[in-house]
């Protein structure tokens, strides 16, 4: 039912992309869910090592992209936990904070036979229902997923078909480093704010 169900889209977001909004948007919709929260990682422990933006620019950037939704909002729960940003926390913190809500964490079609791999995941998998963002070339990861974590997993990961948006956070900064346009890639906020602030590799005030 509307208004019961959130859903939760955690990332690096370095940077928030237009595919990040409209894949979120087509979740919203097909879900009908109450709202969207977007949680930006502190250090993603995948990307232990990798350098990205500051977390506090691209928890900027993000509520920059998605101040014009209603029912979009960003939480800064894992910038001030600082260190890791491990899922279960996040959940476990959404859970206590919204009990009365069903949470919907989404993930890509890429992470689902990789789940059993995940901090805590048999304890994730009783807080929240994992929604899988699905595409061709990922039908075996379902199965892969249930040899790792049974039958239990199956009831609570739900693969949702969704339109390809074939934009990556690799892309634009590779564009932004070779001072290519950013049409159509991110908000014209995001591409602002990157500019002003001189992140990956740019001029700061050398707008494009």
């Amino acid at each position: 039912m509307a208004g019961t169900s959130l859903g939760i889209l955690g990332g690096t977001f370095d940077p928030i992309h237009i595919g990040h909004l409209r894949m979120a948007e087509h979740v919203f919709n097909s879900m009908e869910l109450e709202k969207i929260i977007f949680i930006p990682a502190y250090v993603p422990p995948h990307k232990l090592g990798q350098d990205f933006a500051p977390a506090q620019d691209r928890y900027a950037m993000t509520e920059l992209a998605v101040a014009a939704n209603p029912h979009f909002t960003v939480s800064d729960m894992e910038l001030k936990r600082t260190g890791v940003s491990y899922t279960i926390d996040t959940i476990r913190q959404l859970h206590a904070q919204y009990g009365d809500r069903e949470l919907n964490f989404i993930i890509g079609a890429d992470s689902v036979a990789q789940l059993h791999t995940w901090h805590n995941i048999e304890e994730m998998l009783e807080l929240t229902r994992f929604v899988a963002v699905w595409r061709p070339g990922y039908e075996g990861a379902m199965e892969e997923m249930v040899q790792h974590l049974g039958q239990r997993a199956r009831e609570r990961v739900l693969l949702l078909d969704t339109p390809v948006y074939d934009i990556s956070s690799t892309e634009i900064r590779t564009r932004i480093r070779q001072g290519a346009s950013l049409a159509g890639l991110v908000p014209q906020a995001v591409e602002k704010y990157i500019y002003e602030h001189g992140l990956y590799g740019c001029q700061m005030g050398d707008r494009k």
